[in-house]
């Protein structure tokens, strides 16, 4: 995928529907916050939330998006709203985290959010957290094609070959951790500081373009042809993350971006290549 296919702030998923390039990632944003938040969000210009039950703010979420909704700041149809749920079975007789023929029966799992779409619950399914062969155990047998794979990506991490086998297939990749969870080890220490923020590399650009790093950062994900949902509780900064449409990284910078790559996850899940923690992601817009 070319970089003149990213330049729009939508993307066409491949169901038809449109998904927002930047949308904003709820994790860890605390329930106290999450209303402010988000009418902040909607007025700076954001349609695009990520949310899951395992974040412990969906109910202030919805409040938040209510109040808009309620306000006419913005109209339902104009949202798109990604919500995560937890599975409690693979089916009647294996639990997640059990497993057939070594992983998941996600091919079951699937059949169910196919019914989801089926039920007018959800415009557009996808995954989270899936590896080519999982995706690939859906594909061969689907009705409904997944719409979009969630999953970390940033420069420290890029998954090229996932990536283009997405982009390929015409699923649409949104990456979370687009920063690389800056102060993540702060809440929860097992996981790795992720200095990509300060990286030489990324502040020559930042100088080059007078940018922040969080905008040359969300910039090089977007002209991959990659969504993003960065985390922010500040209207100074989600401001800046979702104003990165206006400028426009060379080839040569995405070449020495490209080159920042070093393989390194920062949610590295001790059964990520059996099966995922949130095995499934409805994108409700």
């Amino acid at each position: 995928m070319t970089a003149e296919h990213t330049l729009g702030k939508h993307f066409a998923l491949n169901d038809g529907n449109s998904i927002p390039l930047v949308g904003l990632g709820t994790s860890r944003i605390l329930p106290n916050e999450t209303i402010s938040v988000i009418t902040t969000a909607i007025d700076i210009g954001y349609r695009h939330f990520d949310t899951s039950e395992f974040y412990k703010n969906t109910t202030q979420l919805g409040d938040g998006l209510r109040q808009a909704l309620l306000s006419g700041k913005v109209n339902r149809d104009e949202l798109f709203i990604t919500a995560k749920k937890g599975a409690t079975k693979c089916n009647d007789h294996t639990k997640l985290g059990e497993y057939i023929n070594g992983m998941c029966d996600h091919v079951q799992l699937w059949k169910e959010m196919e019914d989801v779409v089926d039920k007018g619950l959800a415009m557009s399914i996808g995954v989270s957290n899936f590896n080519q062969q999982q995706i690939k155990n859906i594909i061969q047998t689907c009705k409904i094609p997944p719409a979009v794979l969630q999953t970390e990506c940033h420069a420290y991490l890029q998954i090229k070959d996932l990536v283009k086998f997405c982009q390929d297939e015409g699923i649409f990749i949104t990456a979370f951790a687009p920063f690389g969870s800056p102060g993540l080890s702060k809440y929860k220490p097992c996981y790795k500081e992720c200095d990509i923020l300060k990286d030489e590399v990324v502040l020559d650009l930042v100088r080059k373009y007078e940018r922040t790093p969080a905008q040359i950062l969300l910039r090089y994900l977007i002209q991959r042809g990659i969504g993003v949902i960065p985390k922010s509780s500040d209207a100074v900064r989600l401001t800046e993350n979702i104003n990165i449409f206006n400028f426009s990284l060379t080839d040569d910078d995405m070449k020495m971006m490209t080159k920042l790559d070093k393989s390194s996850r920062i949610f590295s899940f001790p059964f990520f290549k059996e099966h995922p923690q949130y095995p499934y992601s409805e994108e409700l817009n």
